[in-house]
């Protein structure tokens, strides 16, 4: 089991910071202090990467001591957000974007905004449950993993996002793989609605999350663009084609869940039309015995059999002829075996023979 060298970095004794990791000019990241959260956005070599706990009410405080952050990257790392975002002021890119949560057993489809503030030489970060994103970050990097500006760490952390979100979208692919086979091999339908539904659900889910996280990266694009940042421009441009091939795989999911839906509700109809046929059968072939025990059931005089020793054995008879007789009739029309009943096949004319020379 390896040592997790950044492990003194989650002891900040700063309420509300989770951890500080600080760079050198070259990448590597090592355990920082209070004193470089202190002196945040100030000249040095490398820069400096601060976690805060978004639920912890303290960071409020704590952002306002930040002099290197302006007021949009204080209200995106503490304020109230309900979407993914990108915007860019005094030289500071801030925004949020939707990250999957992390426990024991690893990521989970539950979600939460990772909020994010990058300028010169800091990038803060801030979230309420922990996420894939940074906690697979983390680890990277104290496995040796190098990351030389602030924008390359924001591509590190973005990728690991899609990253989880590929593995997501496989384990949707196989539970797709399984009902299809249950499906169409094994002809199991009605069984399979439960699996199909959570599947969808899940699919559903992803695409909200990949197209907001598509369109914020093609927003960081823009933004980067627009002030000529090289950096952010080519780190916005990698993780916006990552978005958009997630898009598309996300999007195929849900077109194969949605045939598949519409093959289960195909069995399903052709199951409930062979009940209704074999119910309505049952009650064709019952209807003529039904009329003959309900008209010998008259209380009228001259009935025919009544006064007969063997009467009951006729009106028997008679309901079992009848019934019969319906049952002869109903198959003479095709309509009591129509899945049994042959094509009828013509036969092709023959040609005539050829003249004679």
């Amino acid at each position: 089991m390896s040592v997790d060298r950044l492990k003194p970095a989650l002891e900040t004794g700063v309420p509300g910071c989770v951890w500080i990791i600080r760079f050198d000019a070259a990448g590597r990241a090592e355990a920082g202090t209070s004193d470089d959260l202190h002196t945040l956005g100030a000249a040095r070599e490398g820069y400096v990467w601060a976690h805060l706990d978004h639920v912890d009410r303290r960071i409020a405080d704590l952002l306002q001591r930040l002099p290197a952050l302006t007021e949009e990257a204080r209200e995106a790392l503490n304020g109230e957000v309900d979407h993914q975002f990108v915007e860019r002021a005094d030289g500071v890119i801030s925004g949020a974007i939707t990250d999957h949560q992390i426990g024991i057993d690893g990521a989970r489809m539950d979600s939460d905004f990772l909020r994010f503030a990058c300028g010169r030489g800091f990038i803060v970060t801030a979230r309420r449950a922990a996420l894939y994103s940074a906690q697979t970050t983390r680890r990277a990097l104290a496995e040796g993993a190098k990351a030389e500006t602030p924008a390359l760490l924001l591509e590190m952390l973005g990728s690991n996002i899609c990253d989880c979100t590929m593995k997501m979208c496989r384990a949707i692919s196989t539970t797709l793989d399984q009902i299809e086979e249950n499906i169409v091999i094994d002809g199991r339908g009605r069984d399979q609605r439960v699996g199909l539904s959570k599947a969808r659900r899940q699919a559903v889910r992803l695409a909200r999350q990949v197209n907001g996280l598509s369109s914020t990266f093609e927003r960081l694009e823009e933004e980067a663009d627009e002030q000529h940042d090289e950096d952010f421009s080519a780190v916005a441009s990698a993780l916006g084609q990552r978005a958009a091939s997630l898009t598309r795989d996300v999007g195929n999911l849900q077109d194969r869940a949605r045939v598949l839906q519409e093959e289960i509700n195909a069995i399903l109809t052709l199951e409930t039309n062979d009940r209704l046929y074999v119910l309505t059968l049952v009650t064709a072939v019952l209807l003529p015995a039904t009329f003959v025990t309900g008209y010998f059931g008259m209380n009228t005089k001259g009935l025919p059999f009544a006064e007969g020793e063997n009467a009951t054995l006729y009106a028997t008879m008679l309901c079992i002829a009848a019934a019969v007789g319906t049952l002869v009739m109903l198959m003479r029309w095709g309509l009591a075996a129509p899945s049994g009943k042959k094509e009828t096949t013509r036969k092709p004319p023959k040609r005539p023979g050829s003249p004679r020379l």
